[in-house]
């Protein structure tokens, strides 16, 4: 074979492993870039929230209610719909949880179309005072800004006009209940809810007397209980000793403290929560 034709094999040879090395390389880019892009996918956010805010109640109880709350990851977690009516009951209240990703958009498609994400939307005024308001907040994606609105009322629609006005409220209610049941209209999967157990907690205190069935707890708080119109997050000490003692208390317990007796109203911190600034109340 004459030296210029080798030449040319031997040229076209290293063109073609060039070639090679360079697809290679490229496919080790890309893989190195879908596996970062997987990795550093951005934290879960609050997709919707639905809870009872404001109204003419107590601290307490104000503080004590909690949302229901869809999770951009598909988790939702919604307070118990069955609760016993025995006295003295729960301590606190009792939450289950199911996950199905897919859900998401489609309660969200459904909030959308209900008019839950427009905080200019008219839901009308009911003739009653001193009644909660329901807050929705949504958030649609990553990027989009989140909403929120409250109806007045919800649930005292009868004498609301016009119709049209009524009957938006009577949809509102219906998808609250529907998210709040994990309705199979929007939740596909076809396993059963679990018990959602907190384990970090905010709590109020305020001074109080024993009553019959009353048992009294030593705080477990580092520091004495004292009234306060404000709420106090457990410490990380704070929340295992009082998880452990959990199982023990009931609706009448009652916390010894500084030489008093004590009413400590617990709400769990739920996953999106950071403390007592992010509740709504």
């Amino acid at each position: 074979m004459p030296d210029s034709t080798k030449a040319l094999d031997s040229g076209r040879k290293k063109m073609r492993s060039l070639k090679l090395l360079a697809i290679f390389t490229l496919f080790l880019g890309l893989s190195d870039g879908f596996s970062a892009q997987a990795v550093n996918t951005p934290s879960r956010y609050v997709a919707l929230l639905i809870q009872d805010t404001g109204g003419y109640t107590t601290l307490e109880y104000a503080f004590s209610r909690t949302p229901a709350v869809l999770y951009s990851d598909g988790l939702l977690i919604v307070p118990s719909r069955i609760e016993t009516q025995q006295y003295p009951g729960k301590f606190v209240s009792s939450f289950t949880q199911k996950k199905d990703l897919a859900a998401v958009p489609r309660f969200l498609a459904a909030a959308q179309e209900l008019h839950l994400t427009d905080p200019k939307f008219d839901w009308g005024m009911p003739l009653i005072v001193d009644v909660p308001d329901t807050t929705f907040v949504t958030q649609i994606s990553t990027k989009a800004l989140q909403t929120k609105l409250s109806i007045y009322a919800l649930g005292f629609d009868a004498d609301v006009t016009p119709k049209s006005k009524r009957d938006a409220r009577l949809a509102a209610s219906k998808f609250r209940n529907k998210v709040e049941s994990f309705s199979s209209e929007f939740m596909w999967t076809k396993s059963r809810p679990t018990i959602w157990k907190p384990t970090k907690w905010l709590y109020m205190a305020s001074e109080s007397t024993t009553e019959s069935g009353t048992k009294i707890h030593k705080w477990v708080g580092s520091s004495p209980l004292h009234r306060t119109q404000s709420c106090l997050a457990m410490t990380a000490e704070e929340n295992y000793k009082f998880n452990s003692l959990l199982p023990k208390l009931n609706s009448a317990s009652r916390f010894s403290s500084n030489g008093a007796i004590w009413r400590v109203t617990v709400r769990p911190l739920f996953p999106h929560e950071t403390g007592c600034q992010s509740i709504i109340n």
